[in-house]
C-alpha cells in the first residue's frame, strides 16, 4: 500500500518544476500526467512525478544540494535581502505531523505577506528512510514563521 507521504500536491510539483499550478492541473486534464483525487484535491504519486519528468527528478535533487552549497560558501543566492537562511526539515512518513507539515509549507510560500521576502522551497521522499525532506530558503522573519507553524504542530 502506497503512503499518503508518498503523493505530492499540485502546488509542490509545480514548484519542483517551477511551473504555475494550473500548467499542471493542465497536464492532468489532458492525462500526460497521472493524477488522483483525495477530497478536492489532486495528488500526484512520486513514481508518476518522476515518469513525467524523466531524469529531471535526479538533477532537481542535485540542484538542491549545489544551491545548498553555493549558500554555504557565502555566495549570493537569489534569495533578496542583506540576511538569508537556508534551513532543511526531514519529516518521516507515517506520523500525524507529515501532512499538516505539508500544508504548512505550502500555505506559507503561498502567503502574500510584505515581510516575507522571497522565498523558495524543494521537496524531496526518500523512499529507503521513508521520510520528506523540505529545503526552504528564506529571511529570517520567513523562516522563523514556519519553523514556528511547525514546533506548534508538534509539540
Amino acid at each position: 500500500m502506497i503512503e499518503i507521504a508518498e503523493f505530492l500536491t499540485v502546488d509542490q510539483f509545480a514548484q519542483m518544476l517551477d511551473l504555475h499550478p494550473r500548467t499542471v492541473r493542465r497536464y492532468i486534464h489532458d492525462k500526460q500526467l497521472k493524477a488522483s483525487k483525495v477530497g478536492a484535491e489532486w495528488r500526484i504519486r512520486k513514481e508518476d512525478a518522476e515518469m513525467f519528468i524523466g531524469g529531471r527528478f535526479e538533477n532537481l535533487k542535485r540542484k538542491a544540494t549545489n544551491d545548498i552549497e553555493t549558500f554555504l560558501r557565502g555566495i549570493d543566492s537569489e534569495i533578496d535581502g542583506k540576511l538569508q537562511v537556508c534551513t532543511i526539515l526531514d519529516c518521516y512518513v507515517g506520523t500525524p505531523e507529515a501532512i499538516k507539515i505539508s500544508e504548512i509549507v505550502m500555505w506559507h510560500m503561498n502567503e502574500t505577506n510584505p515581510h516575507r521576502g522571497k522565498a523558495k522551497f524543494q521537496y524531496f521522499y526518500d523512499d529507503e528512510a521513508k521520510k520528506g525532506r523540505y529545503i526552504i530558503w528564506g529571511n529570517p522573519y520567513f523562516i522563523g514563521k514556519v519553523l514556528t507553524a511547525v514546533s506548534e504542530v508538534t509539540a
